[in-house]
């Protein structure tokens, strides 16, 4: 049995996606803190850092969301992730650009709204994180012209982790736009079940879908 730690809507909700798509058995654990007030003493024993998601089974505690979705799916054997081959390499390029290109892009504007509040908005490197986000947007974009995934013909785990980020947009000050092709797919990646089931469960509306 797995415990998955979260934050409604955060990455974490990846994971939830992924265990749904597994059938594992999982409890989940909410520890968002939407006051600000810092985590539980006894989530900070788990990971230190305070962050989502963390996956936990018996005494294994994991950390980092493209561990935990790697993990799961080697595992699981499922096919979000290629097992070898060019096939498995391009699924993990996809899923490293979502975690730790995209993510982070994020993240920076996230860091502005906590530290500047709605003068976020008119900070320079504010706008300069804001193009770069749709710069990246534009590249998931013209990547689909030619394919309906990411990775080629067939989901895999970064359409997942992609589509979760992307409903992050809405927070920002200034518009992002998505092509058709990438609305496109988020359409296809949130009617998974198993992505119906996650937004059920951590009470999430999809936002940025067509």
């Amino acid at each position: 049995m797995y415990t998955l730690y979260y934050s409604p809507g955060a990455c974490s909700m990846a994971v939830d996606v992924l265990l749904n798509e597994i059938g594992a058995p999982f409890t989940l654990e909410n520890v968002s803190s939407p006051s600000g007030e810092p985590r539980s003493p006894e989530f900070l024993k788990l990971n230190p850092r305070g962050a989502v998601p963390v996956l936990t089974s018996g005494d294994f505690v994991l950390r980092e969301g493209a561990a935990i979705m790697s993990y799961l799916a080697d595992e699981h054997k499922s096919t979000l992730l290629p097992t070898s081959g060019q096939a498995r390499a391009k699924a993990l390029e996809w899923l490293a650009f979502a975690n730790s290109t995209l993510h982070p892009a994020y993240g920076r504007i996230f860091f502005f709204h906590k530290h500047l509040g709605e003068k976020a908005g008119e900070n320079q490197l504010y706008l300069a994180t804001v193009e770069q986000i749709q710069k990246l947007w534009n590249e998931v974009e013209q990547v689909l012209t030619t394919q309906d995934y990411l990775a080629g013909k067939e989901c895999t785990l970064g359409d997942i982790l992609t589509t979760v980020i992307a409903n992050w947009t809405p927070a920002l000050k200034h518009p992002i736009t998505f092509g058709p092709k990438t609305k496109a797919l988020f359409n296809r990646v949130i009617a998974r079940p198993a992505y119906q089931k996650a937004l059920a469960a951590e009470q999430v509306t999809y936002k940025v879908a067509a």
